[in-house]
């Protein structure tokens, strides 16, 4: 069975098929995987269609297109908007703060297969909020991700090797994770997350037929 198909044969199996809602997919996996970039070719798929929405994140760091397209705010700033509320999601890594803004609990409540990439250790609140979602994690062999991040110069050596030993495959106990291997080109891993996406859209139209009934 090749990855596609395996993909195209597994559904949500956290509680099975819902009679209403969305799904909240939440795209994992460890520097220099590729998460942007397959994000990116997603979105772009799936441009003009109204049921799937990829989420903007909120970061207190400024705007670099190069990498990802978020929200900026200063860390002043993001701690008030936390306290208000402002956030499905939130977490802290490498000295920034990072954000899912409150209103895809609203989408996701709408029916809409709902895109983010999020960090490995908010998995545990996003089993207990979205008990279907689902997990794809994008990774890499260890040479191909110490290049990656070798050509971004923004570590030495040595920062490079201590993050990719920290690297550990997610396990969850409720919702699916669906693994992806961006070590290729990355048509190959793109096309892989868009057929999963376009999957969840599919399983979303029969639960809505389900309500119907």
């Amino acid at each position: 069975m090749t990855g596609e198909d395996h993909i195209l044969e597994d559904r949500p199996k956290c509680g099975g098929m819902r009679r209403e809602g969305g799904v909240f997919v939440a795209i994992v996996g460890p520097s220099g995987a590729g998460k942007d970039t397959l994000i990116r070719r997603a979105r772009d798929q799936f441009r003009e269609d109204g049921r799937i929405h990829f989420v903007r994140r909120v970061i207190t760091r400024d705007v670099d297109l190069a990498s990802e397209d978020h929200a900026t705010m200063t860390p002043e700033a993001f701690e008030a908007a936390e306290k208000k509320g402002a956030f499905a999601l939130s977490w802290a890594a490498h000295g920034l703060h990072y954000g899912l803004p409150a209103e895809i609990d609203k989408r996701i409540a709408e029916g809409q297969v709902v895109v983010a990439n999020v960090s490995r250790r908010v998995l545990p609140d996003i089993e207990a909020r979205y008990p279907h979602a689902l997990v794809v994690e994008v990774t890499a062999s260890v040479d191909v991700l110490a290049e990656r991040l070798s050509q971004r110069g923004r570590e030495t050596r040595e920062a490079i090797a201590a993050r990719l030993a920290r690297n550990v495959p997610v396990a969850l106990e409720a919702c699916e994770v669906v693994k992806i291997d961006n070590s290729g080109p990355v048509e190959n891993a793109a096309g892989m997350l868009v057929r999963l996406l376009t999957d969840r859209l599919n399983w979303r139209e029969a639960a809505a037929s389900l309500r119907k009934d």
